[in-house]
């Protein structure tokens, strides 16, 4: 088992990633509104020098996290990549890591 996180700063393209995802045969997944640190610390005199690193970047994203099994993970790489842009040297429109997952509960 793997654990699928992506980070979706395209929040257009969720309705695709999901869609996406059910093609390779992932047909559960958790999606998280969430803020990104860029406009967290906008905010913050301390970090004011900082404020040109995150300029453009989007106050708010998903996060989608999905447990998928060992035969799932490249397929499913292979379709966000596309969609995100990879596959084309795009960058912003979020990132996906999948970690090993150890010991799980509450997955049938």
């Amino acid at each position: 088992m793997k654990l699928l996180v992506v980070v979706l700063n395209a929040n257009d393209k969720l309705e695709e990633v999901l869609e996406g995802l059910i093609e390779t045969g992932v047909t559960g997944a958790t999606v998280v509104d969430s803020v990104g640190m860029g406009s967290i610390i906008e905010d913050v005199p301390l970090f004011a020098g900082l404020r040109s690193l995150f300029r453009g970047a989007k106050p708010r994203n998903n996060m989608l996290f999905s447990v998928i099994r060992d035969d799932q993970v490249e397929e499913a790489m292979d379709i966000l990549g596309k969609i995100l842009g990879c596959v084309r040297g795009e960058r912003g429109k979020g990132l996906a890591v999948v970690l090993p997952v150890e010991r799980a509960i509450g997955i049938c």
